[in-house]
């Protein structure tokens, strides 16, 4: 009823604004300086169809910047509440831009359909230019903004674009202005971890804070280093119990830093695995799950950065000569570079050391073009081969000892190695090392054991690793903003070659470059590096960066940080995870080969402050479970502790569940309508029990709902129900889903305590298929048009010719655009004669996945339970996958043969087991079947 009224509301108005007298296309053009303004308006009727993915403006003389598009009202409000169309729509387009000097302005606009017209610019007043140029900048800042918030890409370009033009044109930012218009006093941000924690972790927030500062002159430029570098901070010893005699360890530990993470594959195959296991679905574990439109090749760039191959050969002798392998490091900043390294223990010595020289000789030619060369250095008195470019793409040391051979991009990381192979304190030694060696011990034979140790975590945040954090941030946003400062101003018609001229004319602020440290931007051919740090990408080591004197903000900040951590932190804690794998027995030779993946996570010992609100809300652990329906694909479970928000809510269970029917996909919605349209197609519930839970907060019952019916039916708006009984409260937009669910809940002992349980059952053989299919393909798609608004946006707004700008956003992303649903970009000519970049792949409807689209996901996912138990001084999380393999090449002769041991099904997918020695619950049904078969008549609304 809600939605009828409002959308006969929309279109009420709508026939109103329809009624009023057709324009025909409307446009004008104000001369201003350094730019004028103009608008455009058309229709539909104007074009025929109009395509917002494939609005185009063009002038004959290039004389038009930085146009943006922008729907008419009533666009705007069914895009907001209907969601956009997904085909070409005939409603209204206003296009706003600027423009150079005072000749006619010969203007092509494509729609795709193509309409063209001139426009003759003419001298306004003052209060109707600046009028004009309102409504330009208030749309241009609306547009970068929904560019930001789809997140398709990293949100820098759009970023760089409002500030730079809000500076050279003294147009205040949105965010900047007061409620009466005038500008925010600039306040000096508090301290936090998060704000640690974002640069610890490279988020894209402080990224976008860092291009908005730099563009507006406000951080440490120009300031001197006056200070020395902060004392670190003193962290408490870890409260570790006391061990119960030897702890069996596995020898290449006795060759690892304590204070370096730690991931140990035991075996080259382990190692291969991994490889492989990425490679078959996307390149990296996160592409296996999400849809990403463009790919970072982080993997393929360390191992030509350390000089390592791996190749067909490597895979057949690799076993034969390698006995353990260990990846290794001081940090994991692959996207900017890293410290870190592989340590081989080798069976054959001399025959690894020779193969290894032969790949840095092969590695030397690959980068001789950069000035690649070979030299042998001396560190703690032993000679070690290193080979490098200027640039540090190439940053390989190699260094071995005894049977051990270390090949890292440190040089910082090699003295340590040989420091510990000469005796110094190893992680095989140190006392946390051999407490996880407890928990998770070696007779596992673990494919993966990975320890991050209480030291590695406190070297994150060292005065050193975290002041050259916050400059290398800064050298990396700074060599952004001259990639985009550079096309911006090509785009001008400006010498883009120098950066004095960059700076006047206002594409870059005066301080630009001016950092403490004496590091700045370069230009080096048709590269740009950092003085000090190399190429984006493959920075030096900030293991390798010397810190000795800071500036003062500098040092106030790290001093802020570090009383933050001390007094809200107290300690860092370790963590361990070990991972497994297993064969599953096939019941039909055909079918792949499916491998289960064990995962046991600990956090030992726990100092749980520091993990928020999520952790502090679980309660005890229970071996009582809500027993999972037996037609549930997906089910999970929490235990909550009491709280006190409005009023007291008891320690209970939530718990939710989506069962595997058939879901409706016809006449899909998206915006405001298609989200609830999705959450009301998706055969789920959720309820708690005991009743008094967090959904009894909700204000269901007292403000919206009527009483339950005879069968303990409640219907609230937007066809929510509700069923209560038996200290059951579930809720549910499927009223069939509860009638069918609640009567088969019940209170069960687990087989194994835990405060959290999830499982997910085999997705690709399920019914809810067709739903993930879809959702995968609407995220899929989404990305693939992400990906060609921003090539488009590099032609419209930087004037990149548009068959530059695939290879121009691969050099601003550094990583190569990707279309998840795997097309290629092209550029293909539309009605009217435009070009337009497309995936190949795109489809003629939008609105629905093809038949025979699979999510990437359904190609190996088969499976996954899991649980999360949290104790005094520890947190455990065990994760079982199964996963399908695509088939081996078959290996040849010279590869030892292998097989993975069988999993015994009996000890496995424990975290919805019942104890079979546990009495069955003796609670009747708390909720009796439902006898009738169709939903009572409720309240519309």
């Amino acid at each position: 009823m809600f939605r009828s009224f409002l959308i006969a509301s929309l279109a009420i108005f709508g026939l109103f604004v329809l009624a009023a007298p057709a324009r025909a296309i409307d446009g004008e053009a104000a001369i201003g300086k350094p730019f004028g303004v103009g608008r455009i308006t058309f229709s539909g009727a104007d074009a025929g169809s109009i395509d917002e993915r494939l609005c185009r403006i063009e002038e004959a003389g290039g004389q038009i910047y930085y146009p943006t598009m922008t729907p008419g009202l009533l666009g705007r409000l069914f895009n907001q509440v209907l969601g956009p169309p997904q085909t070409g729509a005939a409603g209204q387009v206003t296009i706003h831009f600027l423009f150079r000097g005072d000749e006619p302005l010969k203007v092509t606009i494509f729609t795709p359909a193509k309409i063209e017209l001139t426009l003759t610019p003419r001298v306004e007043n003052e209060r109707a230019f600046n009028r004009l140029q309102e409504r330009w900048w208030r749309d241009y800042q609306t547009a970068a903004q929904k560019q930001i918030d789809e997140g398709n890409h990293p949100p820098l370009v759009p970023s760089y674009l409002q500030t730079m033009l809000s500076r050279r044109l003294g147009l205040p930012l949105k965010d900047e202005v007061g409620l009466l218009g005038r500008p925010k006093p600039v306040e000096k941000p508090a301290p936090s971890t998060y704000d640690s924690l974002q640069l610890l972790l490279g988020l894209e927030e402080l990224r976008l804070k860092t291009v908005r500062d730099s563009m507006l002159g406000r951080g440490d430029y120009g300031q001197r280093l006056t200070a020395e570098l902060p004392a670190g901070m003193a962290w408490p010893p870890a409260a570790l119990p006391p061990l119960d005699g030897d702890v069996p360890v596995e020898t290449i530990a006795s060759h690892v830093p304590p204070e370096y993470f730690y991931i140990r594959f035991g075996t080259f195959r382990n190692y291969l695995w991994l490889s492989d296991l990425m490679n078959d679905y996307g390149g990296d574990l996160g592409s296996m799950v999400t849809m990403r439109s463009y790919v970072a090749p982080l993997n393929k760039r360390i191992q030509e950065q350390l000089g390592l191959e791996q190749n067909e050969l490597a895979k057949v002798l690799g076993p034969n000569v390698i006995n353990d392998v260990a990846l290794i490091g001081q940090d994991l900043y692959m996207v900017d570079g890293a410290a870190m390294g592989i340590l081989f223990e080798a069976k054959a010595s001399e025959l690894f050391a020779d193969d290894i020289q032969k790949q840095r000789k092969r590695a030397l030619e690959r980068h001789k073009t950069k000035g690649a060369k070979a030299e042998i250095i001396k560190i703690n008195g032993q000679e070690v081969s290193f080979i490098s470019t200027s640039d540090n793409r190439l940053r390989s040391f190699y260094v071995s000892h005894d049977k051990y051979h270390f090949v890292t991009t440190s040089r910082t990381m090699a003295e340590r190695f040989l420091a510990v192979s000469g005796g110094a304190p190893a992680l095989a030694q140190s006392a946390e090392f051999l407490h996880a060696r407890t928990i998770l011990p070696i007779v596992r034979d673990d494919t993966i054991f990975a320890f991050f140790s209480k030291s590695f975590f406190e070297g994150l945040l060292t005065p050193q690793y975290q002041i050259e954090l916050h400059r290398r941030m800064q050298a990396t946003t700074d060599l952004d903003l001259l990639r985009f400062a550079r096309l911006t101003a090509r785009g001008e018609g400006y010498d883009a070659d120098k950066l004095e001229t960059l700076i006047e004319g206002r594409f870059l602020p005066a301080s630009f470059g001016k950092r403490p440290d004496g590091s700045s931007p370069l230009l080096a051919g048709t590269e740009l590096l950092d003085t000090r740090r190399g190429a984006r990408g493959s920075f030096l080591p900030i293991a390798d960066t010397r810190v000795e004197r800071v500036t003062a903000a500098e040092a106030e900040r790290y001093n802020a940080q570090a009383a933050l951590y001390r007094d809200q932190w107290k300690v860092m804690d370790p963590l361990m995870i070990g991972i497994k794998r297993f064969a599953l027995e096939k019941t039909d030779p055909a079918a792949p080969t499916i491998e289960r993946v064990t995962i046991d996570g600990n956090i030992t010992p726990l100092n749980e402050a520091k993990y928020g609100r999520v952790m502090a809300m679980l309660g005890p652990p229970t071996t009582q479970m809500i027993t999972r329906d037996r037609n549930d694909i997906a089910s999970v479970q929490a235990v909550v502790k009491e709280i006190n928000l409005l009023g007291n809510i008891p320690p209970h269970h939530l718990f939710l569940g989506v069962q595997d029917l058939t879901p409706v996909l016809e006449n899909r919605k998206t915006g405001l309508f298609g989200t609830l349209q999705m959450l009301q197609k998706t055969p789920g519930y959720i309820g708690s029990w005991p009743k008094a839970g967090y959904l009894d907060m909700l204000p269901l019952s007292g403000l919206l709902g009527g009483r339950p019916d005879a069968d303990g039916f409640t219907q609230f708006p937007f066809g929510l129900w509700r069923r209560e009984g038996g200290g059951f409260s579930v809720l549910s937009f499927d009223w069939s889903v509860l009638a069918n669910v609640t009567p088969n809940l019940r209170v069960s002992e687990a087989e194994i305590p835990a405060q959290v349980r999830i499982h997910i059952g085999d997705l690709s053989t399920a019914k809810v298929a067709p739903l993930i299919n879809q959702l995968y393909y609407d995220r899929a798609l989404a990305a693939s048009a992400g990906n060609v608004k921003m090539l488009h946006m590099l032609n419209q707004q930087m004037h990149v010719p548009l068959d530059e700008c695939v290879t121009v956003a691969h050099d601003m992303l550094n990583a190569e655009l990707n279309c998840p649903l795997g097309g290629d970009y092209k550029l293909m000519e539309e009605i009217g004669g435009g070009l337009y970049w497309r995936s190949t792949i795109w489809p003629e409807k939008f609105d629905q996945a093809p038949a025979d689209y699979k999510a990437p996901l359904l190609d190996w996912f088969r499976g996954l339970d899991g649980h999360l138990t949290k104790q005094q001084s520890r947190l455990i999380a065990h994760l079982e996958v199964d996963l399908a393999r695509k088939p081996e090449a078959k290996a040849p002769a010279a590869a030892p043969e292998f097989k993975l041991p069988l999993f015994d099904l009996f000890n496995g997918q424990k975290a919805f087991k019942t104890d079979p020695k546990a009495k069955e619950n003796e609670l009747p049904p708390p909720l009796p079947p439902v006898k009738q078969t169709t939903p009572p008549k409720g309240r519309e609304f």
